[in-house]
């Protein structure tokens, strides 16, 4: 078996383990070749931006933008929202709670 990148592995196990939760079956070898191609053709460095541009369903093509890119990661690997919330708007929202 041939070399690769740590992070192209990462990516490929991440769309396996996504796929195989949502009982899809797929072959590796076409997993990683498309990742591959995202990878060799783009400047990604991420395994769950990979990993989301794989899932999309396609192989890398010319008019993927960057924005393409967070998009697929997003929809794909959602953050969680919990962490993106301020102290501030949390002691608010128990302010108001309190208050009604």
């Amino acid at each position: 078996m041939d070399t690769y990148y740590a992070v192209v592995e990462m990516a490929v196990k991440l769309v396996v383990d996504n796929l195989e939760a949502n009982h899809i079956m797929s072959d590796t070898n076409s997993i990683r070749n498309r990742v591959l191609s995202w990878y060799t053709h783009s400047d990604i460095v991420d395994a769950e931006m990979l990993a989301g541009c794989a899932l999309m369903g396609r192989d890398w093509f010319p008019g993927a933008t960057y924005q393409y890119m967070i998009d697929a990661k997003k929809w794909w690997f959602p953050q969680d929202p919990y962490n993106e919330i301020s102290i501030w708007e949390i002691e608010a929202a128990q302010h108001d709670a309190i208050w009604r």
